[in-house]
């Protein structure tokens, strides 16, 4: 007698797969559905983000030109301290790319003597 002849029971755990969908299948499919819907929301989020900042932009733009109108002395003096600030952060930007391709190199071998004849860091008299 084969497994295969033997009738299907629950208890016995023998016979054909049980047919449908299974709870792997659904849960899969569930899972596929989740993504999806994530997805959609994800692009939403997105667009109402570039719309807001879009919205921003424009706002900035409108309160620039009212002060550039009504207050143009107080206009002047921020846009040259902006015009500052912006050349400041370019110079730290340009001197942290230096600094990286510029580091000191460590060369192994003994220390070199000092001008009072000691060798190496740290020696005190």
């Amino acid at each position: 007698m084969v497994v295969a002849d033997l009738p299907s029971t629950p208890e016995m755990g023998t016979g054909q797969a049980m047919e449908g969908p299974t709870m792997t299948d659904s849960t899969t499919h569930l899972d596929e559905l989740i993504a999806a819907e994530r997805k959609k929301a994800n692009a939403r989020i997105a667009k109402l983000r570039r719309a807001a900042a879009v919205e921003q932009r424009k706002l900035d733009e409108k309160v620039v030109d009212l002060l550039r109108e009504r207050q143009s002395d107080l206009y002047e003096r921020l846009a040259a301290e902006a015009r500052r600030a912006l050349a400041a952060e370019k110079e730290a930007r340009s001197e942290r790319a230096k600094g990286s391709t510029d580091s000191a190199v460590f060369v192994a071998g003994p220390p070199a003597p000092q001008a009072d004849g000691h060798m190496g860091e740290g020696v005190s008299s």
